[in-house]
């Protein structure tokens, strides 16, 4: 639960003024510079609150190949949850990033390349 609080109040900090923004850097996307920051702060929505409840009952990670990426300095989702969720996964590949829980953003290179492997695995 505590996760799904610091989570409500980023996006309420998207709200807030510099301060909230602040927040949102601090917590989301701190390996991004402030002019980045500011433009993920201001256009990122908050997820629907049934994100957090509803219950998946048919994930497509157990019966599609996968791929998975952990975020080391990730604030939003702890890294060892992301591993827990790798390994329960049984992923073809897991990569560790030394990135925030905006990855796709600081770390394009290197997650375009998990990608492209995910390609060229499921494509022959």
């Amino acid at each position: 639960m505590r996760g799904v609080r610091r989570a409500r109040s980023v996006a309420a900090g998207r709200r807030g003024g510099s301060r909230g923004r602040d927040a949102f850097h601090d917590s989301f996307d701190q390996d991004l510079t402030q002019e980045e920051a500011l433009v993920m702060a201001v256009t990122q929505k908050a997820p629907p609150a049934s994100t957090f409840g509803d219950a998946v009952t048919a994930p497509a990670w157990r019966v599609k190949p996968c791929w998975y990426q952990v975020s080391t300095q990730d604030r939003m989702i702890h890294p060892d949850n992301e591993r827990r969720m790798a390994q329960r996964m049984e992923p073809r590949k897991t990569i560790e990033l030394d990135a925030s829980h905006a990855s796709l953003a600081s770390r394009p290179v290197e997650v375009c390349d998990l990608i492209e492997l995910a390609v060229r695995e499921t494509t022959g």
